[in-house]
């Protein structure tokens, strides 16, 4: 018999729905981390009963922290972007598979070529260069211009120079503080080539010390006297590549690649002369393939005191040549004062050779 009293039965199945969904929704949150937890617990406490009590003990710290770190990870990695996860892991194809494969000999006129060691120096550049990349998106314009132009310096100080020059075409942009940023950004340049050669070639810091000294010291001096009197405290947003692009570590390759040989082809001909020349040339697009070429050069006979020289005339040659982008690209007093900073830099670099060579350090 149907009970004719409808009154029973519900008017709505929103109710049913409404808790389906709920329910879907408690389902949808998938972790492991209670699991993973239980059997640590479970395997720690069978260490302990094992006798192995000390270890146990530790086990069960390094749990709670990891345990801990859940959060911070978490936001760590809603923080990573598609684009970053790309680079790092192309850092760790170039560095883990690449590398270990490569021959470890040399090859070619003046056997100037040895794979292995020129790809090191590839993971190198971009692993600096995909620390700076981080530390520019990480840091951001809200930070301001002097640690922008930081952490820039380290993945292009090149980009830094070329974003700063533009944003001096815009209204808010302040010219003393944007001025401040490159030669901030410059200093950062003469810092990341001594950090360089100081981890592969000790021997040339010596005779590097009054060069890169007085181009460091033009550099911060001005960075600190434009950046305390800025105006405002508006920041450009920094322009930069892909941080780690195979096709560019390829062409880095190759440059050092042809720089080596140049270099060894300059040393057999022309004697240190034919050194200085390439690196002026080569120096002026790239400090980084002067300066590794010449630990390499270095490694194999060549004196410290003509490598020294001839990273010293790439720093210059370099330095002017981001003063003339600034020139180019930049406008009002930003384009003039970077001009001048360059020639300055220059001037100074030039001066610290000429001393380093009159007490014999060169």
């Amino acid at each position: 018999m149907i009970s004719s009293n409808k009154s029973e039965l519900p008017s709505s199945p929103l109710p049913l729905r409404e808790g389906f969904e709920a329910q879907i929704d408690v389902t949808r949150i998938v972790s492991v981390t209670t699991m993973v937890a239980a059997l640590s617990a479970y395997a720690l406490g069978a260490l302990a009963v094992l006798g192995h009590s000390q270890a146990a003990a530790a086990g069960a710290v390094i749990v709670a922290f990891v345990l801990w770190l859940r959060t911070p990870f978490h936001a760590l990695l809603h923080r990573i972007e598609e684009k970053q996860l790309s680079a790092f892991l192309r850092l760790l194809l170039i560095s883990v598979v690449v590398l270990p494969v490569l021959p470890d000999q040399p090859y070619g006129p003046y056997e100037a070529f040895n794979p292995r060691s020129v790809w090191w120096m590839v993971v190198l550049i971009s692993g600096l260069g995909f620390a700076g990349y981080l530390g520019v998106k990480w840091l951001g314009s809200r930070r301001g211009i002097g640690l922008l132009a930081i952490a820039g310096s380290f993945a292009s100080s090149t980009a830094v120079t070329l974003s700063f020059a533009r944003f001096s075409r815009n209204d808010a942009g302040d010219a003393r503080a944007l001025v401040g940023g490159t030669a901030l950004a410059w200093a950062g340049m003469i810092v990341r080539t001594a950090f360089i050669l100081g981890a592969f070639a000790p021997s040339l810091i010596a005779p590097l010390a009054l060069p890169f000294g007085f181009m460091l010291a033009v550099a911060l001096g001005t960075s600190g006297f434009f950046l305390l009197r800025r105006e405002t405290q508006a920041a450009p947003d920094l322009v930069l590549s892909n941080p780690l692009d195979l096709r560019s570590a390829l062409l880095f390759a190759a440059l050092l690649a042809t720089a080596l040989l140049l270099s060894r082809a300059a040393a057999d001909m022309l004697g240190p002369t034919g050194i200085y020349g390439v690196a002026l040339v080569a120096g002026a697009a790239d400090v980084d393939a002067i300066s590794l070429s010449m630990i390499q050069m270095s490694a194999k006979g060549l004196s410290a005191e003509t490598a020294a020289i001839a990273v010293a005339l790439a720093a210059i040659a370099n330095t002017l040549l981001k003063g003339t982008i600034a020139l180019v690209a930049g406008e009002g007093a930003y384009r003039r004062r970077c001009m001048a900073v360059a020639v300055v830099m220059a001037l100074a670099g030039a001066a610290g050779l000429g001393v380093a060579a009159s007490i014999g350090l060169i």
